[in-house]
């Protein structure tokens, strides 16, 4: 989604940086499921771990099973993810003036 959104304001260069990095980042999470760690914050989800996306603020959230990387949700982290991650509350829409 924040490969489109860049793409929207014309900055190819950026997206692709972007896209390469989070690519390089799953490639990793596949050959090292268990690198990264879990979240600080008391969890609902007992394998919730999470890796940063070098270089960018995008966090990827995922769960293993077995052996399996299973990609819950991948957050800008300045969001509130906690908020988000555990009661699946969204930031507040701004509204239009």
């Amino acid at each position: 989604m924040y490969y489109a959104y860049i793409l929207l304001r014309r900055d190819l260069g950026t997206a692709e940086r972007f896209r390469i990095r989070a690519e390089l980042a799953l490639k990793l999470l596949r050959q090292h499921p268990l690198i990264g760690p879990h979240p600080a914050w008391a969890t609902r989800h007992r394998l919730l771990r999470f890796w940063v996306i070098s270089r960018t603020k995008f966090i990827i959230y995922y769960e293993l099973s077995e052996e399996t990387v299973s990609i819950e949700r991948v957050l800008d982290g300045r969001r509130d993810v906690h908020r988000i991650m555990e009661l699946g509350i969204e930031d507040p829409e701004v509204p239009e003036v």
